[in-house]
């Protein structure tokens, strides 16, 4: 982990992928739902019913916050924005929910996992975040720009990693300035893994939650601070 910077991650995410069931039972569902409402730590206040699956919810206390999972004939997608909480926490939902939804609806396993982490940093040297970018990462500078014609609103730095051989997942990353407070940098890494995954393992999904947020908090802020220099 690059000791440079204290990422603030205001978000997580996760989708559970599987072999698409003949009928969502929502019955089941609903089910699934008390129980993890028995455990503070899973629990979602909100049940509904939607044309896209289950949605279960819990309120936003602020703008902006999310708590969700999202139950379909295929997949489990799970979010938590703005809430304040940790990848230990984030991991434990994850593991417990796509394990409990498993062993009820009788999903024999996953056959593909996609996690995301989003974190803002503030540079050391910087005092706008749109300048580290479009001045620093990006050769030649914001001047490279110039043949667009157009005022840049915003410049941001994507990549694709793809898997290898060892088995290291493919992995997104976005990197760009946060319009809402410039000083900040914001970075979004998502790692996709595509290993079949029984479900008496899902326990084990933490582990891979944990590689993407890794990602993050090595490799990417490493590769910040090689422009976030004193000039």
């Amino acid at each position: 982990m690059s000791t440079a910077y204290e990422p603030r991650t205001i978000a997580f995410g996760a989708e559970i992928i599987h072999p698409p069931l003949q009928q969502l039972d929502v019955r089941q569902v609903q089910t699934i739902h008390n129980e993890l409402y028995q455990r503070p730590e899973l629990a979602y206040q909100n049940f509904q019913v939607a044309q896209d699956g289950v949605h279960l919810t819990n309120p936003g206390m602020a703008p902006g916050q999310v708590s969700a999972a999202l139950v379909t004939p295929d997949r489990i997608a799970l979010r938590e924005e703005f809430r304040n909480i940790t990848i230990e926490d984030f991991a434990t939902r994850v593991v417990n929910v796509a394990s409990t939804i498993y062993q009820r609806l009788g999903v024999q396993q996953s056959i593909a996992q996609v996690f995301w982490a989003r974190s803002l940093i503030s540079p050391n040297h910087v005092t706008d975040s749109r300048e580290l970018v479009a001045h620093r990462m990006l050769a030649h500078g914001s001047d490279a720009l110039a043949g667009f014609g157009r005022p840049i609103a915003q410049t941001a730095l994507s990549l694709s990693f793809a898997p290898d051989a060892q088995g290291k997942p493919a992995v997104d990353v976005r990197i760009a300035p946060w319009l809402q407070e410039p000083r900040s940098l914001w970075i979004e890494v998502i790692g996709k893994y595509t290993r079949p995954v029984p479900t008496e393992e899902v326990t084990g999904l933490g582990a891979s939650l944990y590689s993407t947020y890794s990602f993050l908090t090595g490799p990417v802020l490493n590769f910040v601070n090689r422009y976030d220099r004193a000039e």
